[in-house]
C-alpha cells in the first residue's frame, strides 16, 4: 500500500504555501480533489478503514497516470462519511447527514474562495452517493465553481469481470470485490480465514436487492448481514484486485481529463 501523499507530493495542495497557492497559474483549468470515504465496519476479515484505503489507492494509480502538466491537486481524504447503516457495529465512525452536507458544502466554498474554478469529490464508499449526488449541485449554485461526483466502482470501473450474478447484483459491502483489492493492495490487514459468504440470501429469495430495482427501501446492516457482509468474500483474488484497481485508474484519469476540459 502506497503513501499517497508521499508518492505524489507535486500535487498535494497542502504542502503549498499560501503565497504559492495564491499565485498558481492555471486556476481556470485547474481540478481540485477532494478523496472522501469512511470508517466503518466490514465484517471479521477487513479493516474499518477498507473505503479510505481504497480511495487512495485508486487516486494515488491514477495521478501516476495523468500528465505532469495537467492541472490536478488533491486535498486530504475525509475518512468520514455517512455509514449509519452501520451504526451500532464495533468500528463505525458516522457522521450524520447534515453534518457531512456542511462539510462538504465548506470545503466547496474554501475552493472557490481560493480562486478555483473545478472541484471534485472522488468517493468510494456507497454510503455517500446520495449526499454527494445533490450537494454538489448546492455546492456550484452556491459558488458558481464547477462541481463534479465520482463515484469509483459504483460508477467509475464497476467491476464485473470474474464475479457471479449474484455478486454483481447483492455484492455491495465487504464482498468479492473490496476484499479482491485489499488482498492485492494490503494482504496483511485481511483476515481471509474468517472471510464469510454474505450473500443476503433472504433479499435473493423475494428478487429485490438493495440499491437497484423499483423497490428502494431502507435498509440497516443488521437487518440483512448478520455477519456484516453483503456478498461473497470467500471467492476474492489478489489477482482480480489489482484488475480492479487498474481499471479504476484508467477510467478515473480518463473523467479528470475531461473535467479540466468542461465547459457548459
Amino acid at each position: 500500500m502506497q503513501n499517497l501523499i508521499e508518492a505524489h507530493s507535486q500535487r498535494f495542495l497542502p504542502y503549498l504555501t499560501s503565497r504559492q497557492i495564491d499565485e498558481l497559474e492555471d486556476k481556470e483549468k485547474a481540478v481540485v480533489i477532494l478523496p472522501v470515504a469512511s470508517i466503518e465496519q466490514h465484517g471479521p476479515h477487513l479493516p474499518v478503514y477498507t473505503d479510505s484505503i481504497i480511495a487512495q489507492e485508486v487516486l494515488g494509480r491514477t495521478l501516476s497516470l495523468l500528465p505532469d502538466d495537467l492541472p490536478v491537486w488533491f486535498l486530504p481524504l475525509l475518512p468520514y462519511g455517512k455509514s449509519n447503516e452501520h451504526a451500532g457495529l464495533a468500528g463505525t465512525f458516522t457522521m450524520k447527514s447534515e453534518v457531512f452536507i456542511q462539510t462538504l458544502k465548506e470545503i466547496g466554498e474554501n475552493v472557490a474562495r481560493n480562486g478555483f474554478r473545478r472541484f471534485a469529490i472522488l468517493n468510494a464508499h456507497g454510503g455517500n452517493s446520495e449526499i454527494i449526488d445533490f450537494v454538489i449541485r448546492d455546492i456550484r449554485e452556491a459558488t458558481g465553481l464547477l462541481v463534479f461526483g465520482l463515484h469509483v466502482y459504483l460508477r467509475i470501473a464497476v467491476p464485473q469481470s470474474g464475479l457471479t450474478e449474484d455478486e454483481m447484483t447483492y455484492g455491495i459491502h465487504a464482498g468479492d470485490v473490496e476484499t479482491s483489492i485489499l488482498l492485492h493492495c494490503c494482504p496483511e490487514l485481511v483476515h481471509k480465514d474468517l472471510a464469510p459468504d454474505g450473500t443476503p440470501h433472504q433479499l435473493k429469495k423475494i428478487n429485490t436487492p438493495p440499491f437497484m430495482g423499483p423497490l428502494n427501501f431502507a435498509w440497516l446492516t443488521r437487518d440483512i448481514a448478520p455477519t456484516g457482509v453483503l456478498g461473497n468474500a470467500q471467492t476474492a483474488d489478489p489477482q482480480r484486485g489489482e484488475t480492479y484497481l487498474s481499471n479504476g485508474a484508467t477510467e478515473l484519469a480518463e473523467m479528470i481529463q475531461k473535467i479540466v476540459e468542461f465547459e457548459f
